[in-house]
Formats: structure tokens, C-alpha cells, sequence
């Protein structure tokens, strides 16, 4: 199983397009649910059994995955923080691009 954040009922062609991997489960549990414990996070904890992302809530994920990568700065060995970088930075990059359409709604889980 995967974690990755996709569209719900896309309109178009972009939105059907739209994916963003974000981690196995084993790679989720391994190096992400370590820092989320940690830190205390509310929406990255909800990642593994799925949650639907609004707009408005991509500032509070973006902070998070702020928060988790300078976790797994100082916690996680190289190759780990490699693959965590680059899933967070999909993320921060990526997320935002989704909502073209202010009543899209985008599933991470």
C-alpha cells in the first residue's frame, strides 16, 4: 500500500492527471510517523487513513511538512532523508497547483 494525494471527482484532464506520491506504508511508518508523534501534528497523522484536503488547508500541511522535514534533518539517515525531502517537496510544490478549481477537493491517504 501507498500513501499519495489525488483528486476527487476531477472535472478535467489536469485534475484527472493529478497525483503526488507521498510514501509506502512501510516508509510512512518508518520515518513520517516518528516525526508527527513527535511533534505533536494533526494533519500529516491523518495521512495514513486518508483525509480530505480543501484549499484553505494547505497553508497548516505545508507548515507541517515545514516542521517534518527539519525533523528528519537531525533524525534520519541519509538515504531517508533523501526520499522524505523529495515527497515533502512534491508536496509543498505540487499541492498548491491543485485547486485551479476553488471547489476541488483533494485526497491524501
Amino acid at each position: 500500500m501507498a500513501i499519495s494525494a489525488l483528486i476527487l471527482d476531477p472535472q478535467n484532464d489536469y485534475e484527472r492527471n493529478f497525483f503526488i506520491p507521498v510514501a509506502t506504508e512501510s516508509f510512512f511508518k518508518e520515518c513520517w510517523l516518528p516525526a508527527i508523534e513527535s511533534l505533536g501534528l494533526q494533519w500529516t497523522d491523518l495521512f495514513p487513513t486518508g483525509v480530505d484536503v480543501e484549499e484553505e488547508d494547505v497553508p497548516h500541511i505545508i507548515e507541517e511538512l515545514i516542521l517534518i522535514k527539519e525533523w528528519a534533518a537531525k533524525n534520519l539517515n541519509e538515504e531517508q532523508k533523501d526520499k522524505i525531502f523529495e515527497r515533502i517537496e512534491g508536496l509543498q510544490n505540487k499541492l498548491p497547483q491543485a485547486f485551479q478549481r476553488k471547489e476541488a477537493v483533494v485526497f491524501i491517504g
